[in-house]
């Protein structure tokens, strides 16, 4: 896992709001948001990204992020993510040794896939039929359960993912390419036909010269059957061609919103993301909404809502959590716009949700209010989906 660098982002990349309280240099992590002509402020933590829609890159990167500090926030390791990967082991067979080789290596197979999953997650919402199949972005959500299982949480950590990019994967460079191989396939073709044409017609004419007359008028009625075959045979190629580009629109419809154009930029923003959650994070935890807990080492278990028709073979159906993670979902979305006057009743509950969001430009506006579409379909319909891993914490080292 690479370090993180604490150097400044670029302006350009990541949107930091000033504070109008204080020395006006501490960015504002809690993007305000227009609420009924009134400008309100979340009360759990959000991090802005000056984009207009993310990118499975960024939702994924970011959840590794978060995963990392609630591992850590919450007592499951005794050192950041970043500085246990690069401590070395004196005594390798120790207990605490293999426990940590035992996390690290589950760490690592969750974040790469991480990268797919979001992929298929954007695949499967664009393909949703439901009365906003065709927006470019939607929102996401992801569980990071602490506890003996998934049903018996003592702690709930939500990742929220606003303006995410949902696009069919795999789909943009078919019909070019199908297309390309059509027309060389029918410009290979066409000559070798009128070649041999040609040689036929030239053998007939030498073996009989009395014959010309009859020969010429069937030789041109049949050139007048293949020509009107052929034209035919183009135009069907050309609707078939147009129907093709009519089917891949609409996984085209939108260009590419990525801020950066080449790889060395796409990590300078992704760090600089990094570093902004950090902040948010720690910005919550001055206010008294932060995720720290000292709880006692357990188990911690991924959990992420998407619909039936999401298809990732590191994820498995968890339709008995349903219910228990869209309460706690539904908690997630009253707390974030929730009043002081409300805060207390949450306050005595004895799991509180906590959470972070994250968005694009303009922030959430009224994103948590918003009613979900009726599914169409029964593949439509939104579950929640477990990992099928877990990283078991530890506390010696």
């Amino acid at each position: 896992m690479a370090p993180v660098s604490f150097c400044e982002p670029p302006p350009s990349q990541i949107r930091q709001e000033k504070s109008t309280v204080g020395d006006g240099n501490t960015p504002l992590q809690n993007a305000p948001s227009e609420q009924n002509g009134a400008t309100t402020t979340p009360r759990l933590p959000v991090v802005a990204l000056d984009v207009d829609i993310l990118t499975d890159t960024v939702a994924a990167r970011l959840a590794t992020s978060l995963l990392g500090h609630v591992l850590f926030l919450k007592n499951q390791i005794p050192l950041p993510i970043v500085q246990l990967a690069r401590m070395t082991n004196k005594q390798s067979n120790d207990k605490s040794a293999k426990l940590k080789a035992d996390l690290l290596s589950a760490f690592d197979t969750l974040t790469s896939h991480f990268v797919t999953t979001f992929s298929a997650l954007s695949t499967a919402l664009a393909r949703m039929k439901t009365s906003d199949s065709g927006a470019a972005s939607s929102r996401v959500f992801l569980a990071i359960v602490v506890g003996p299982s998934p049903g018996a949480a003592k702690s709930k950590v939500i990742y929220g993912v606003d303006k995410f990019q949902t696009r069919v994967w795999g789909l943009l460079d078919e019909p070019s390419q199908n297309e390309g191989e059509e027309a060389n396939g029918s410009g290979d073709e066409c000559p070798e036909d009128s070649e041999d044409e040609k040689d036929d017609e030239e053998a007939n004419s030498e073996e009989s010269d009395a014959e010309s007359a009859e020969d010429e008028e069937d030789s041109e009625d049949r050139e007048d059957d293949e020509d009107s075959e052929a034209n035919s045979d183009d135009s069907d190629d050309d609707e078939g061609k147009e129907s093709k580009q009519e089917n891949a629109a609409p996984s085209n419809a939108f260009p590419s919103l990525s801020p950066y154009q080449s790889y060395a930029e796409e990590q300078r923003f992704l760090q600089a993301a990094d570093r902004l959650l950090a902040r948010a994070l720690a910005s919550a935890d001055a206010n008294g909404r932060g995720i720290a807990n000292e709880m006692s080492p357990s188990q911690s278990y991924i959990l992420i809502r998407a619909p039936r028709r999401f298809s990732h073979p590191a994820w498995i159906p968890r339709q008995n959590l349903t219910k228990q993670m869209d309460n706690a979902l539904t908690d997630f979305l009253d707390e974030t716009w929730s009043s002081p006057n409300t805060s207390s009743g949450s306050a005595r509950k004895k799991k509180p949700v906590e959470g972070v969001w994250v968005t694009g430009r303009g922030g959430l506006g009224d994103a948590t209010h918003s009613p979900e579409p009726t599914p169409a379909q029964e593949e439509d319909e939104m579950i929640w989906w477990s990992w099928d891993g877990k990283l078991t914490g530890f506390a010696d080292w």
